[in-house]
C-alpha cells in the first residue's frame, strides 16, 4: 500500500508542474529531493521510535494519518510549494512505513532464513508499482490532481482501520514465536551429517554479527544504537550494497526512456522500460528469495555474500550490454537481465538486517531496517541526479557503464572482502 501511495501519485507529477503550474524543468528535481529528505527523516524517527517505545502497531496507525495529510494537501494543491509540502509529508510516511513494514518480517520470522520473505514483500511492492502509475494517470485525466487525492486519502482511511482494529503488533508475534521455538522454522544447518561440517558451521555462527565485540555479546533484548548496528561490517556491505542497486536502478528508470528517444526516435515507448522492469522484478523476486534461503541453508551465511557477489559481477556485465545495444529488442533485454542482477545483490542485503538483528539476540529491528531505508533513499537521489547531469554532456553508455563499474566494483571488492575475512577466522578456528 505504501508504494501504492507513492506510485499513484508520481506520474502526473510533470504535467502538474511543467503544464498547469508553468514551473521549470529543474523543479522536477526539487520535487524529487524533498520526498528523499521527508524519506530519510522519516526512517530515522521510526526506526528510533519503535525500537524504543517497542511498538510497530501504533506508529503505523498514525501513519495512516499522516499519508491522509499528504493526500488532503495534494487535493488542495494549486501552487508549487504545496506540491512540495506534499511530497515531504508523503517521504516522511514512506519512510516510517517502509522501515517498520521490513522489521515487522524480522518480528515475525526471528530465524536465520528471510530472503524469501523479503521477496515477497518485494513482489508486492512491484506490484504496487508496475500498476500505481498507470491508475494514477488515468484517475488524473478524469479529475485533474483530486482524482489521484482521493484515492490516497480512501486507502489511508483503510489503512488506518487495518491497524487500528483488525493488525497484531508484530512485536506481540515475535514474543509468541520465541516463547515456543517449535512453532518456527529452524535456523539454517549444514545439510549433510558429516560432524566436521558441522562443527565447522557452529565455529562459523557468530559470523553474521562478527565484527564489534559490543554486536558479537549482544545479550537478548539489548538494545543498540545506530552507530553500534553501523560498526558492523555485514550492516555497511548491505548498506553499500542497496545505495548501489537503487542508484543504478534510478539512473536506468531515468536514462533509459531518455535513450530510446534521442537514439531511437522512440517516444511512445518510452514507458515500456518501467512495464519490462517490473513485470521481471515482480516475477523474479519471490525465484530469487528462494534460491538465496536454499543457498544459504545448504552453504552457510558467506553464501549470501557470493550471490552479492555474483549480483555485482553480472551487473556490470549487462551495464555492457545495455551501453552496447543498437536496437530496441537487445535494449529492453538489458533492462529485463537487469532486474536479475539487481535481485541478486538486492534481496540478499534487505534480508541481511534482520539475519543479523535476530542472531544478535537485539531488540534493534526496526533501526537496522531503518539504515536500510536511508540507503535506500540516498542511493535514488544521489546517483541518478549524477548520472542525468552525465548524459546531458556524454549521453548514454559514458555514465552508465561508469557509474555501474564503480558501484558494482566497489560493491564486489566489499563482498570479496568479507568472504576472504570470513574464511580466514574459519580457518582459524578449525584445527
Amino acid at each position: 500500500m505504501d508504494t501504492l501511495f507513492y506510485s499513484l501519485t508520481v506520474a502526473m507529477l510533470p504535467d502538474v508542474l511543467q503544464n498547469g503550474m508553468h514551473a521549470p524543468k529543474s523543479a522536477n528535481g526539487l520535487v524529487t529531493t524533498v520526498f528523499g529528505i521527508g524519506n530519510i527523516v522519516g526512517c530515522a524517527v521510526s526506526g528510533h521510535c519503535s525500537d524504543r517505545l517497542r511498538n510497530r502497531r501504533a506508529m503505523q496507525t498514525l501513519v495512516s494519518l499522516v499519508y491522509m495529510t499528504a493526500g488532503a494537501v495534494f487535493f488542495c494543491a494549486g501552487r508549487f510549494h504545496e506540491i512540495l509540502v506534499f511530497r515531504t509529508i508523503n517521504g516522511f510516511a514512506s519512510g516510517v512505513a517502509c522501515t517498520l513494514a521490513f522489521a515487522t518480517i524480522g518480528d515475525v520470522y526471528p530465524e536465520n532464513l528471510l530472503g524469501f520473505k523479503a521477496a515477497v514483500m518485494y513482489f508486492g511492492n512491484n506490484i504496487a508499482y508496475t500498476i500505481g502509475p498507470i491508475c494514477g494517470q488515468r484517475l488524473f485525466d478524469l479529475g485533474g490532481v483530486r482524482g489521484p487525492a482521493v484515492v490516497v486519502i480512501a486507502l489511508s482511511l483503510l489503512r488506518f482501520v487495518i491497524f487500528a482494529v483488525v493488525a497484531e503488533d508484530s512485536l506481540v508475534i515475535r514474543g509468541a514465536v520465541i516463547r515456543h521455538p517449535a512453532a518456527a522454522q529452524p535456523r539454517c544447518t549444514p545439510a549433510s551429517g558429516d560432524p566436521s561440517a558441522a562443527k565447522e558451521e557452529a565455529c562459523g555462527a557468530d559470523e553474521i554479527v562478527d565484527t564489534t565485540s559490543e554486536l558479537d555479546n549482544a545479550a537478548p533484548g539489548r538494545r543498540m544504537s545506530f552507530w553500534r548496528l553501523l560498526a558492523s561490517a555485514p550492516v555497511v556491505i548491505a548498506t553499500l550494497s542497496i545505495a548501489s542497486c537503487m542508484g543504478i536502478q534510478g539512473m536506468l528508470e531515468g536514462l533509459v526512456p531518455l535513450h530510446l528517444i534521442d537514439s531511437f526516435g522512440r517516444e511512445d515507448d518510452s514507458g515500456t522500460t518501467f512495464v519490462i522492469l517490473g513485470l521481471s522484478f515482480t516475477v523474479l523476486a519471490p525465484a530469487v528469495g528462494w534460491v538465496l534461503d536454499a543457498t544459504i541453508a545448504r552453504g552457510g551465511e558467506t553464501m549470501r555474500y557470493v550471490v552479492m557477489l555474483f549480483g555485482a559481477v553480472s551487473m556490470i556485465l549487462d551495464a555492457l550490454l545495455l551501453s552496447l545495444a543498437r536496437t530496441y529488442a537487445a535494449l529492453m533485454a538489458g533492462v529485463a537481465l537487469f532486474a536479475l542482477t539487481n535481485l541478486c545483490m538486492l534481496i540478499p542485503a534487505v534480508s541481511a538486517y534482520g539475519d543479523i538483528v535476530n542472531a544478535a539476540g537485539s531488540d534493534a529491528m526496526a533501526r537496522g531496517y531503518a539504515i536500510a531505508g536511508c540507503a535506500w533513499a540516498v542511493g535514488s537521489a544521489v546517483i541518478p541526479a549524477i548520472a542525468s547531469a552525465l548524459y546531458s554532456r556524454l549521453g548514454f553508455a559514458a555514465p552508465v557503464m561508469g557509474i555501474s563499474v564503480a558501484a558494482c566494483t566497489a560493491s564486489a571488492a566489499a563482498f570479496l572482502g568479507h568472504i576472504g575475512r570470513r574464511w580466514y577466522l574459519r580457518r582459524k578456528c578449525l584445527p
